[in-house]
């Protein structure tokens, strides 16, 4: 693994469900820079995965000496181990304004960073200047990233948290490698400012909502003369619901990158079938996935059959999570 990492300067981590092996893939390839200067952050908050408690998120990151964090400055106070301040961003957060700190002493935290494009951006800016690379904790609300572009490279995280069938999750995960190799598309050179554009026979229809009522609205109008639908953000199963019940057949579906298809396998299948033609503005190579075989609410899987299917259903290298000191050393 550590040979497909080294290829890569910013690498971002996703997970197929929570509790999938994120954090814990993340731990492991952070044993394998030690001999470098490595930044870290996160992005993204999901209510779910706070501790009701201190209501900081759960996950905790392994760091050690040297390494530099962009965090918000609440996860601070629950840090076990040393750091010291390097910059305050004025960035923020529901946790407080983004800080980056240098560790001092090995230990382990919580990491929440920045949740929109401009503030990764400007994140990974600050972080260039005291490390090697940098290593991004995808979204705790499951798969997405605020912006890809700034990305050269994502490992996927599957496990049994997902569900009791391992052929159901196996069946998600390869719809997830599908995604990412989907063809880019030429239409824009970079993520338009609409919310929704439509381009129909009858002309080219701009919208600074991305609201079903509108796209329902133009559907009407166009009728079933569409050449391509261009949604920014997050593509959700109401608008294969509704493409699906208009019987919209042969257009092209434009997003802005892999990561923002958050649709069930049954709705990617509907699209196949209506002859749905999906491209992104934005690709992303998918370098890898890693798999966990067990699950917090019991459900595990037979670790070796979970790596044998898997392997066999996907064309990226496979690695068991809970095997990482002896995989990938």
């Amino acid at each position: 693994m550590k040979r497909i990492i080294d290829k890569v300067d910013i690498l971002g981590i996703i997970g197929l469900s929570k509790n999938s092996g994120k954090t814990t893939t993340l731990n492991a390839i952070l044993k394998l820079y030690q001999d470098i200067k490595i930044g870290l952050t996160s992005i993204g908050l999901d209510g779910e995965d706070l501790d009701q408690v201190n209501f900081l998120p759960k996950p905790k990151i392994s760091v050690s000496k040297g390494m530099v964090v962009a965090t918000a400055s609440s996860c601070l106070e629950t840090i076990k181990a040393s750091y010291k301040i390097l910059e305050h961003t004025k960035m923020p957060s529901a946790l407080g304004n983004i800080l980056i700190v240098e560790i001092i002493t090995d230990g382990y935290m919580v990491i929440a960073g920045p949740t929109t494009n401009k503030e990764l951006n400007q994140v990974i800016r600050l972080m260039k200047k005291y490390v090697d690379k940098i290593f991004i904790d995808g979204a705790f609300n499951r798969r997405t990233f605020a912006n890809i572009e700034v990305i050269d490279g994502i490992i996927l995280a599957a496990g049994a948290a997902e569900g009791p069938d391992m052929a159901q999750t196996i069946k998600k995960t390869k719809m997830i490698v599908d995604f990412f190799n989907l063809k880019k598309s030429y239409q824009f050179k970079k993520i338009p400012s609409a919310s929704l554009i439509v381009q129909s026979k009858f002309g080219l229809y701009n919208f600074n909502n991305k609201k079903i009522e509108t796209l329902k609205k133009i559907l009407k109008t166009t009728n079933t003369e569409i050449d391509w639908v261009y949604i920014k953000g997050a593509i959700t199963s109401k608008y294969i619901d509704l493409f699906t019940q208009k019987m919209m057949m042969g257009f092209s579906l434009i997003c802005d990158d892999p990561t923002k298809l958050l649709i069930s396998q049954h709705e990617f299948l509907n699209m196949t079938k209506l002859k749905i033609d999906i491209s992104t503005i934005h690709t992303c190579p998918l370098l890898c996935v890693t798999i966990n075989p067990f699950s917090p609410s019991g459900n595990h899987y037979d670790e070796k059959e979970f790596m044998n299917e898997m392997r066999k259903a996907i064309e990226l290298p496979v690695y068991n999570v809970m095997k990482m000191e002896e995989e990938y050393v």
